[in-house]
């Protein structure tokens, strides 16, 4: 299940990638994402906008039923604890959601 912490990691994997690495260069992508069909192309610029996208926003969890096709509760859940604890049954389940992080007005 993905957690902040997990966030986090890809958000610093991704920035190691952008400076590191050959963004462009497709066959690093397909080794290091273990799919030899993946032939996207990344620049620094559309890494650094996805990194961006991420640091705004935050991780919710929902229940769900077991074929995932059915939210079970309305609510959604701030840490994967309390969606544990929401599920009703063993095969319940837990959805991970990353939203946008709502802008303050003042």
């Amino acid at each position: 299940m993905l957690t902040q912490k997990d966030l986090l990691l890809i958000i610093a994997a991704l920035q190691f990638w952008a400076d590191e690495m050959a963004p462009g260069d497709t066959q690093l992508l397909k080794l290091y994402a273990n799919n030899p069909t993946a032939d996207q192309t990344w620049t620094s610029e559309s890494i650094q906008r996805l990194r961006k996208w991420l640091r705004s926003t935050h991780l919710k969890y929902a229940v769900t039923n077991a074929a995932g096709t059915v939210f079970l509760t309305s609510e959604l859940f701030a840490t994967l604890e309390t969606a544990e604890q929401a599920r009703t049954d063993s095969s319940d389940l837990i959805g991970t959601l990353l939203l946008p992080t709502p802008s303050e007005k003042v």
